[in-house]
């Protein structure tokens, strides 16, 4: 693990918005940057980037932080990847400490499977260039295709030795599990002697990258011509690759697609390789399968302006032109390339030069009402129920735009195009809306269906698999860190302790922002002047009157506080914010982003900062929060007294008696109340 200062180091170095870019298009808006959030579906952005304070929050779904938990949240790293990954990129050096046992327990199963990933591929690379048959047919293979050294290493190819057990031999040799090579699908079992198998042995690898350059999955192609088994076979569905959340090419594309503001989707590895290789870098691939709107919403992240380029086949063109539609209904601007029949963008692309390729995609690129009709025209021809049947395709497209601009455009060019009423276009797309929000599906609120952003969650895709790989095995579900957190915290409202951990909230979010500022200076039993900071006074009335956080977070926050008491110039926000414990960090990060609702006593011109403000402001939240504990405490001891013997009677009744008088102590330093978030 990385020392605490050097964490602090990677904070001060990392500009959030310059990592968030990587991952986001974001527009300067005022003092912050904003962009379509990355952690949900949403039309109108609402994810904030503050450049000043180095955080990051969608205002919608609420998710955020500071930049190393945006790369934990975006790219399901841990904390410690996180910050290595931010060391690298800012060129700060780090050594690391070796894990305890217990630490070594807790390795997340996710950077084991990374881990075993990357051995995959160094040994695909390595086969593929130092080894014999690797020259001699994975080499030669793309030497065929055209591909040059710089793009080999662009997009990491690979090939995989055809004996049987190759990298499996090789793998366990380094270390490496047997469960850990199967989870990833590198590997399977056979069921009739157990022994482990390479699922691409004999294949050319095509590695498959998330946004971040982790290599999640791969992709081999067969070298020879044994027909009984598939062309190609790719990684199964697993805990850190799922194919309808991917797109192949994507890491070497992103910046080209903010650059050129347009992304070219293709539907295969070598598609995506050879334009690349041409000069038009900002291309993806759906790998072959069906466009999802999980892989729309990647590239929207980007850039709102997709061409969709399809090969001469028209059959298989009509087929795909559900993507289309789905890309209208997530608000992408779409157009559509037909290249000329027999051709494909790797053939393509190979005949021709960087520049006379990108003249034909922006001479023959057109807008998806002109393809559809050029496309679907020559069925019509001069039959009135084609021609119907045509114009209701176009209306079906028409009706999933959500802005209403763009759709009345449409229909307007629709109506030029097709030489039909406007106003039958207009009730044929408003009767079709109408279908489609009566079919729509209600929103499900149960754990069991929805995720814990209320999205659905989109059904994994079959995967085509080698011919004597068994099934991969449905995982247990399990419950994670943050859903226990939620049950506990959720236990506790229904015990009523709601109203009091919105005070100690309150309380946190001074810890976080001021702990170690001084709010008032006192005397000493010598007569010497000492400085009080926010943070023990805080700390000292919670342990002056024995009491305790009932709130799993910002009970730490205390702990942590009473740690650093002594400590001189005690940067809590620099702290709390760049803490290796993953729930104090990213609660510190949210409570940093909000402000405090107080009463009108409060709402004076004095700055934050100054100690007679801190003071009063400290004082006053405090007050509230032994308020609230103090009506609780009455509230038990009123049951107790109503329940208890003869003998407890009298001593019940002297602990309500105090407790009453407490309530009017504090009422009177309350004076007007604090507002809870």
């Amino acid at each position: 693990m990385i020392d605490q200062f050097t964490i602090e180091k990677i904070l001060d170095a990392a500009n959030i918005v310059d990592v968030v870019s990587e991952f986001v298009t974001l527009r300067r808006r005022g003092v912050n940057f904003v962009g379509l959030c990355p952690f949900h579906n949403e039309k109108t952005p609402s994810f904030y980037v503050s450049p000043s304070k180095g955080i990051c929050k969608c205002f919608s779904c609420g998710k955020g932080g500071n930049v190393i938990h945006f790369l934990m949240e975006h790219e399901q790293m841990s904390y410690w990847d996180a910050a290595k990954w931010l060391a690298r990129k800012y060129g700060i050096p780090y050594s690391e400490r070796e894990l305890t046992e217990s630490e070594k327990a807790l390795q997340n199963e996710r950077e084991s499977l990374f881990i075993t990933n990357q051995f995959a591929l160094d040994f695909f690379k390595d086969t593929l260039l130092n080894t014999d048959k690797g020259r001699a047919i994975g080499l030669a293979y793309f030497r065929k295709r055209g591909f040059r050294d710089d793009i080999l290493e662009k997009f990491h190819l690979g090939y995989c030795p055809d004996e049987p057990d190759a990298l499996a031999r090789a793998a366990l040799a380094k270390g490496f599990t047997k469960e850990n090579l199967i989870k990833t699908g590198l590997c399977y079992e056979r069921e009739n002697d157990g022994q482990l198998r390479d699922r691409f042995h004999g294949r050319v690898i095509f590695p498959v990258h998330s946004i971040a350059g982790k290599v999640v999955a791969f992709g081999g192609r067969i070298m020879s011509a044994d027909a009984k088994v598939a062309k190609y076979v790719n990684s199964p569905e697993s805990v850190i690759y799922s194919k309808s959340r991917e797109l192949y090419g994507l890491y070497q594309a992103k910046q080209a697609i903010v650059r050129k503001d347009r992304c070219f989707l293709v539907e295969g590895y070598a598609d995506v390789i050879s334009m690349f290789q041409s000069g038009v870098e900002n291309v993806v691939a759906s790998s072959g399968t069906s466009l999802t709107p999980g892989q729309i919403r990647l590239i929207h992240r980007f850039t709102n302006n997709i061409t969709v380029l399809y090969d001469g086949d028209k059959a298989g063109i009509k087929a795909s032109l559900r993507g289309i539609d789905m890309l209208l209904a997530e608000g992408m601007n779409v157009k559509v390339l037909l290249l000329p029949d027999g051709e494909d963008p790797d053939s393509f692309a190979q005949g021709r030069g960087a520049t006379a390729f990108q003249q034909y995609i922006d001479t023959h690129q057109v807008d998806f009402i002109r393809f559809k009709v050029n496309l679907l025209m020559e069925d019509a021809a001069d039959d009135p129920y084609s021609r119907s049947e045509l114009i209701k395709s176009i209306t079906q497209s028409i009706s999933v735009i959500q802005d209403p601009i763009v759709r009345s455009v449409y229909i307007t060019e629709c109506s030029q195009i097709m030489k039909i009423d406007e106003r039958l276009l207009i009730n044929d797309v408003n009767r079709r809306q109408r279908e489609q929000a009566q079919a729509a599906p209600q929103p499900q609120r149960t754990a069991q269906t929805a995720d814990e952003n209320g999205q659905n969650p989109e059904p994994p895709q079959a995967e085509p698999d080698a011919p004597d790989a068994p099934a991969e095995p449905t995982p247990e579900p399990q419950i994670s860190d943050q859903d226990r957190l939620r049950q506990q915290v959720r236990a506790l409202k229904q015990e009523g302790f709601g109203p009091m951990m919105d005070k100690e909230r309150l309380l946190s979010q001074l810890i976080v922002r001021y702990g170690g500022k001084v709010m008032c200076t006192y005397q000493d039993d010598k007569g010497q002047d000492q400085n009080m900071t926010v943070g023990q006074f805080i700390v000292g009335s919670l342990q002056n009157d024995g009491l305790e956080f009932r709130h799993p977070v910002y009970k730490r926050f205390v702990e942590i506080m009473a740690e650093h008491l002594e400590e001189k110039d005690f940067n809590a926000q620099k702290f709390f914010m760049s803490n290796p414990e993953t729930f104090v960090s990213l609660t510190a990060a949210s409570l940093m982003e909000e402000r405090y609702q107080l009463s009108s006593l409060f709402k004076d011109n004095m700055p934050t900062e100054d100690e007679a403000h801190l003071f009063k402001l400290t004082r006053h939240i405090m007050a509230d929060y032994q308020m609230e504990v103090v009506r609780l405490e009455i509230k038990k001891t009123e049951k107790e007294i109503q329940e208890a013997s003869s003998d407890t009677l009298a001593s019940l009744q002297t602990k309500y008696q105090q407790l009453l008088q407490a309530r009017s102590e504090l009422s009177r330093t309350l004076g007007e109340r604090v507002i809870t978030l």
